[in-house]
């Protein structure tokens, strides 16, 4: 066989072998048309309408909570699932002592926690606390901390009482004061978004009880 022959049986065994590639794999390939491109088109506007009105009910969402937060407001909010609500308190009521310069006057004080109720979301805590030795000025300081302040408006007066030290010879003031603080429970939290649900169920689970052996 000549060379030429044999090239030009190569060159159609090639041609064939194209063909039959072309067509095995040709379909797949969906080439740009005037139609392809309009129903991509098409699809897109879709999901652009898709992606509004999912942002709009993620708006809405967050309005919502947002409201819920500002309802919630007047609450404890403990800083996590198993935080113990009795500690953080008495720390914040120190901490605005501290900033109303009581720091050095001499006190005591007695917290209760009460169990919550069934069917509610609250928990009560109640501070007692004992201040001996202060100025009326000292004390305005802290009053107005309780009245101005978003921590301090969690504290909601129960009871209070004011009296000298002396009254033949009256330097300072001793006060007795009881406030009640309303904490909000893991539900409710979660509810409002405040805390991570993993993070409530994880802790449900660490105070479930053991199987016994």
């Amino acid at each position: 066989m000549k060379p030429k022959t044999r090239q030009n049986l190569l060159l159609a065994i090639m041609a064939v072998v194209c063909l039959l590639v072309a067509r095995r794999y040709l379909p797949a390939v969906k080439l740009p048309t005037a139609g392809r491109v309009a129903a991509q088109e098409r699809l897109l506007q879709s999901l652009q309408g898709d992606l509004k009105v999912a942002r709009k009910v993620q708006e809405d969402r967050q309005a919502s909570l947002k409201a819920l937060h500002t309802l919630a407001d007047p609450f404890w909010i403990p800083s996590g699932p198993a935080a113990k609500v009795d500690q953080e308190i008495t720390a914040e009521f120190n901490r605005l002592a501290r900033l109303a310069q009581l720091s050095s006057a001499t006190g005591s004080q007695k917290v209760d926690v009460n169990k919550e109720k069934n069917g509610s979301c609250l928990q009560e805590v109640i501070l007692s606390v004992e201040i001996k030795g202060v100025t009326m000025r000292d004390l305005t300081r802290l009053f107005t901390l309780l009245r101005s302040t978003p921590a301090g408006r969690k504290f909601r007066w129960d009871y209070c009482k004011l009296q000298v030290d002396s009254p033949k010879n009256p330097a300072a003031v001793n006060l007795s004061a009881r406030f009640r603080v309303l904490v909000l429970n893991n539900e409710a939290l979660a509810f409002l978004g405040l805390q991570d649900p993993a993070a409530l169920k994880a802790d449900a689970s660490s105070r479930a009880p053991k199987a016994r052996n």
